[in-house]
C-alpha cells in the first residue's frame, strides 16, 4: 500500500514540474528566447511532457528559422524529412530548410542537405 502511494505522489510530483518547465518555456519563448523556444519545439516533437503535438513544433521551429536561428531551420527540415501526424513528409521543404540552415553555418544540416541533393530532391 505504501509503495502504491508513493508511486502516485512521485508521479503527481514529476507531472506537476513537467508542467511547470513547459510553462515557463513557453513564457520565455513568447519574450523572443530563441534556445527556449527550440526546448519549447523538441518538447511538442517528442511529446515530452506534453501531449505530442507536430503542427505546434514546427510552427515554433518555423518562426525559429524565420529569425535565422539554425537548429530551428535544421529541426524544421528534419520534422519535413520525416513527415508525421498532422505535417506531410515534403522532402523538397526539408531541403529548403536544411539548405537555410546550412547557409547560417549548421553543418549537420549541409550533411542532411547534401543527402536530399543526392537524392535529385
Amino acid at each position: 500500500m505504501k509503495a502504491t502511494l508513493f508511486i502516485v505522489v512521485l508521479f503527481f510530483t514529476i507531472s506537476s514540474f513537467a508542467n511547470d518547465k513547459i510553462q515557463r518555456y513557453t513564457k520565455l519563448c513568447n519574450q523572443g528566447k530563441s534556445s527556449y523556444c527550440l526546448e519549447l519545439g523538441k518538447f511538442y516533437f517528442s511529446g515530452d511532457g506534453v501531449e505530442k503535438d507536430l503542427l505546434k513544433s514546427k510552427k515554433i521551429f518555423r518562426d525559429a528559422c524565420k529569425s535565422r536561428v539554425a537548429k530551428g531551420c535544421y529541426y524544421l527540415g528534419f520534422i519535413y524529412k520525416r513527415g508525421g501526424i498532422g505535417v506531410k513528409q515534403n522532402k523538397k521543404k526539408a531541403k529548403l530548410a536544411f539548405g537555410r540552415a546550412c547557409n547560417i553555418g549548421s553543418e549537420h544540416a549541409c550533411v542532411e542537405w547534401r543527402k536530399l541533393d543526392g537524392e535529385g530532391i
